[in-house]
This record gives C-alpha cells, sequence and structure tokens, in this order.
C-alpha cells in the first residue's frame, strides 16, 4: 500500500499554499481521500490530476487581450 501525503506535503510539491490545497478539496477539483476528519492523497492519483490538468500551450498576454476584445467592459475614467 502506497503512503499517502498530507495537505502540506502536496502544497510543498506543487508549490502552493496548503489553504489552497484545502480549498480544491472543498470544490472538489482535486482527488482526494478522507479518513476520519484527515484529508489525505494517493500520490499517483495526484500525478494524473496534473498530468490532465497541464496546460500544452503558452499564453501570451497579447493572445488573451485578443480573445476577450469585446467580452470585457471597458473601465471608464472618473476623473
Amino acid at each position: 500500500m502506497e503512503r499517502l501525503m498530507t495537505a502540506k506535503q502536496v502544497s510543498e510539491l506543487i508549490e502552493v499554499k496548503p489553504s489552497t490545497v484545502y480549498q480544491w478539496v472543498h470544490a472538489g477539483l482535486i482527488p482526494y481521500v478522507k479518513i476520519g476528519k484527515c484529508v489525505r492523497f494517493k500520490k499517483d492519483e495526484l500525478f494524473r490530476w496534473i498530468d490532465r490538468n497541464h496546460r500544452k500551450e503558452r499564453v501570451s498576454f497579447k493572445s488573451v487581450e485578443k480573445a476577450l476584445k469585446g467580452k470585457v467592459p471597458v473601465q471608464k475614467e472618473f476623473f
């Protein structure tokens, strides 16, 4: 049986805050195992989750700006 990881270990592995990991758990975004009141993570499931959510292409600011053109309201000046 593989060793389970804590939220702190997961946060260190993927370089986010532990609170972010708990938010993902609460939202059902990340695979986890609940043991009593404890939340734990299987390493192999975590890596599969990372692979599924990995973006392969790079996104530039200009491409985002172009995609959002006309969809985002323009902020009006107040002065």
